[in-house]
């Protein structure tokens, strides 16, 4: 494991006694508390998810019928699994009684493709992207990005309003308790590769249940990876949302210089990242 040092702008390995994760694939991380959980897959074979507890320095693996997990999410004393394949019943892992079940699963109307373009919690609420194909007279058409939400409390699926333009494998995160989608592309096939140009950037108002764009106003050409966001600057990194700190000014008309920030598109690009509290002897590397 290593941790992004945002004052020298790169990564570093964290203490040399943390133990490596036994997994040949991550697909995905969350954090709760002193404990971080990673969807992978063994060298052996199958699908696990790999529990890190930051106080007794050691990793568990426990087995689970998710398939490939593109999201773990936590939302109150439920850890939610949110698969690649959305047609499955997805499941839940409940921290105090230690055990998996199913929930309900979207909707998905016939002579469509569902790809998750980001999840995320807002308000005790999952919240799911997908980004839509539809079939037509033999041929697949691109559709703007479809916002489900999950309310725990009633076992339901509520599909909210779709983006004003299309998103595919975007990042979906909440900032200054309000949904934005930034990162990823405007174009994906059949099988969810994607393609095309940059997807713009969108924010959601929850009470009016619509999308509006976000105007880059700051960000310097040839900076797809930056995105601003309620004068904030975020880095889109593998899909993940990385708060460089930088905040700007009201008022301010000029783009922000983003330079010495190079390094952290240099994350290898297999790798998955997540915000989580860690010892100050642990970043004491050798």
């Amino acid at each position: 494991m290593q941790y992004f040092d945002v004052e020298a702008k790169t990564c570093r390995p964290l203490a040399s006694t943390t133990p490596a994760i036994e997994a040949t694939q991550c697909h995905c991380a969350a954090s709760a508390g002193n404990n971080l959980y990673v969807a992978g897959v063994a060298p052996g074979g199958g699908c696990y998810i790999y529990g890190y507890d930051t106080e007794s320095n050691a990793w568990e693996k426990q087995a689970h019928s998710c398939g490939k997990i593109s999201n773990l999410y936590i939302v109150d004393d439920y850890m939610y699994a949110v698969s690649s394949e959305c047609r499955e019943f997805p499941q839940r892992y409940s921290f105090a009684k230690c055990q998996w079940q199913t929930f309900a699963k979207v909707g998905i109307p016939s002579g469509q493709k569902f790809f998750c373009s980001g999840a995320a919690v807002l308000k005790s609420k999952l919240y799911v992207l997908y980004g839509r194909l539809v079939n037509s007279g033999g041929f697949w058409y691109m559709q703007n990005a479809g916002l489900h939400c999950f309310d725990p409390g009633k076992n339901e699926w509520e599909e909210k309003a779709t983006t004003r333009n299309r998103h595919y494998a975007s990042s979906l995160f909440v900032v200054s308790n309000r949904i934005y989608v930034a990162g990823g592309y405007d174009s994906s096939d059949t099988s969810g590769i994607v393609y095309g140009k940059h997807a713009v950037v969108e924010a959601y108002d929850e009470e009016q249940n619509t999308w509006s764009v976000v105007e880059q106003k700051h960000i310097p050409p040839n900076n797809p990876n930056a995105v601003e966001i309620d004068r904030k600057v975020f880095f889109i990194t593998n899909t993940f949302p990385v708060d460089s700190g930088i905040r700007i000014p009201p008022g301010e008309r000029y783009p922000v210089p983003l330079g010495e920030w190079e390094k952290l598109g240099q994350i290898d690009k297999d790798a998955v990242l997540c915000y989580m509290p860690v010892k100050r002897e642990s970043l004491k590397s050798e």
